[in-house]
């Protein structure tokens, strides 16, 4: 879990400075919390030389999933690792909608959702005085 710490500070970093805002959750979260928040969630990860390069969360919250913390090292971004983690968390739940939820100055980020078939919904939530977050889904046609 502390490579996986290590990674989400390197992956947040470029938030916290759009938003100026250095005490984001994702970069002050402890071990501890880190532990605490992730009970409950499948966690996926990819990996490169024998380091993790990326990872994403699921957890199903009573017939949707919540995907949470998709993340890749600055190294690694812009080669599918992201892609292939929300498409791998997609394969491991079987419900119909799929959530998530991005910063609303992450326009690369909210593209990237878009073209993975997710959705903007309802209205942007205040995190804090300088963060808002969109709300995204997407809509799951039915498993055979």
């Amino acid at each position: 879990m502390q490579e996986i710490l290590e990674l989400q500070r390197l992956a947040f970093f470029e938030a916290g400075v759009r938003y100026n805002d250095p005490d984001t959750p994702p970069l002050t979260e402890t071990l501890d919390d880190l532990i605490r928040d992730s009970e409950g969630h499948l966690f996926l990860k990819a990996v490169i030389g024998g380091r993790i390069a990326g990872t994403a969360r699921g957890r199903d919250e009573g017939g949707c999933c919540r995907i949470s913390k998709v993340m890749v090292h600055p190294d690694h971004r812009d080669k599918g690792i992201g892609k292939r983690l929300v498409e791998a968390i997609e394969k491991e739940f079987d419900v119909p909608v799929f959530r998530l939820r991005t910063g609303y100055l992450d326009e690369k980020n909210i593209s990237f959702y878009e073209k993975l078939g997710y959705n903007i919904t309802g209205e942007p939530e205040k995190i804090t005085d300088t963060l808002w977050f969109v709300h995204m889904v997407k809509k799951m046609p039915p498993r055979p």
